[in-house]
């Protein structure tokens, strides 16, 4: 394309995403852009996919929801560039300046491209950020699974709530990086720089962390199972409690706030475990009502049969957990983490309210699951009724046989739910 044909081609864009009917959305897939400047560009919601940007300088170009799907970006500027919530399926950043970047929910998983061999062959191809810089960039709930992040460097970057589950970053240098509830399970951490982290709530189960060095790094909350974390630099690092004197203080905790409970609150005390992390433990059965745990680390954890009216549960991990035939009625759940989750049977119901002497009021609260992620989870025959499902992730669920009359699911992911037969299809519906 002549930059002529480029300079027309962003016009008729700009007019589109401004709904003109002479606007015409702009799809460069495919073609050579390598060296080119188109710094301040607006490519929002653009088609880039197998794109050649190399050398290219994008100082500040938005890519919001912009579709780049294995492009190639390999050495180029893109300091401020914005990437949210864009398509970067096997994209490739190698040596890319991406210095204050905003990938916050970019999608950088692996992409599959067709092999021209004839036979119809599938190559996977992994986002590549090895060598890039991305200090002070925005990575905030970007997906990262198995990309390729070897001797980059991403000091003070923000990769709170990121995937990064089976990412490679050895020999990196993440000096000051926010990792609060990230998911860094099965990551390679081999002779990262990683002092003076934030690790709060972070998941790092079965991570490789031989070399790595976390000086000064907060690791109290962060789910460390499976880590060789003695074979890691340590020094002046927060580490968790040991399990005993955790399981000692969850059981005085619980017991108060049974008291509590069955008192109506003139006895023990309220449990407030925000922020904890009661991973792997057995709390079946518990009733935790009222209760506060946001951003909670359950992960794996056995609550199947646990009471939890009105708890909340904003930002917790759950991912694993049993919950089957719990009792979840008027829960918050928003923003939670239940990957995996089993919530076979679950009851997720709306609870109704009562004034402080008992009586009814009439009203009801209803289950919060607004952008909950529940990929995988299996909510066969779990009663749904009421709840606010909105923009929740349900990619992959098991839906077979629950119960959603009068459920939210405006702007759900449902892709890949199994559903069975159901009396009605879930519909999308205001709230």
């Amino acid at each position: 394309m002549t930059p002529q044909e480029i300079i027309e081609l962003l016009k008729k864009h700009e007019k589109w995403l401004l709904g003109a009917p002479d606007g015409v959305q702009a799809d460069l897939s495919k073609q050579d852009l390598s060296g080119l400047d188109l710094s301040g560009a607006n490519l929002k919601r653009a088609v880039l996919n197998g794109t050649l940007l190399k050398n290219c300088k994008l100082v500040g170009v938005n890519f919001q929801n912009a579709n780049l799907y294995a492009a190639e970006l390999s050495n180029s500027i893109l300091h401020h560039a914005d990437f949210t919530n864009a398509d970067l399926h096997g994209t490739n950043f190698y040596k890319a300046d991406l210095t204050s970047a905003n990938m916050e929910k970019a999608d950088l998983r692996e992409g599959r491209l067709a092999v021209m061999n004839g036979k119809g062959d599938w190559q996977i191809v992994g986002s590549n950020l090895g060598r890039s810089t991305l200090d002070e960039a925005i990575l905030k709930g970007a997906n990262l699974t198995q990309a390729d992040l070897k001797a980059c460097s991403a000091v003070g970057a923000d990769l709170s709530d990121a995937t990064l589950v089976g990412a490679r970053l050895q020999n990196s240098d993440l000096t000051g990086a926010n990792f609060t509830r990230a998911d860094l399970s099965s990551a390679n951490l081999g002779n990262t720089n990683l002092s003076n982290c934030n690790f709060d709530r972070a998941s790092l189960i079965q991570t490789h962390v031989i070399g790595a060095n976390f000086s000064q790094a907060n690791l109290e909350t962060a789910n460390l199972v499976d880590v060789p974390i003695n074979l890691a630099k340590l020094s002046g690092a927060k580490l968790p409690i040991a399990p005993e004197a955790r399981k000692k203080t969850v059981k005085y905790i619980l017991e108060s706030h049974l008291r509590w409970i069955s008192s109506h609150g003139s006895a023990g005390e309220r449990a407030i475990l925000d922020g904890c992390d009661l991973s792997w433990l057995n709390l079946s059965g518990v009733d935790l009502s009222g209760a506060s745990l946001r951003g909670t680390n359950l992960s794996e954890a056995d609550l199947h049969g646990g009471i939890f009216e009105l708890t909340d549960f904003t930002h917790a991990a759950l991912q694993g957990a049993n919950l089957s035939g719990a009792l979840l009625a008027g829960t918050n759940l928003m923003e939670a983490d239940l990957s995996g989750a089993n919530l076979r049977e679950a009851r997720l119901v709306s609870v109704e309210l009562r004034d402080q002497k008992g009586t009814a009021t009439g009203r009801t609260w209803p289950v919060n699951l607004v952008r909950a992620v529940l990929q995988d989870a299996c909510l066969a025959g779990a009663d749904l009724t009421a709840a606010n499902l909105s923009q929740a992730d349900l990619r992959g669920a098991d839906l077979r046989g629950a119960v959603l009359a009068n459920a939210t699911t405006e702007d759900a992911n449902l892709e890949g739910t199994e559903r069975g037969r159901m009396p009605e299809p879930i519909a999308k519906t205001a709230h």
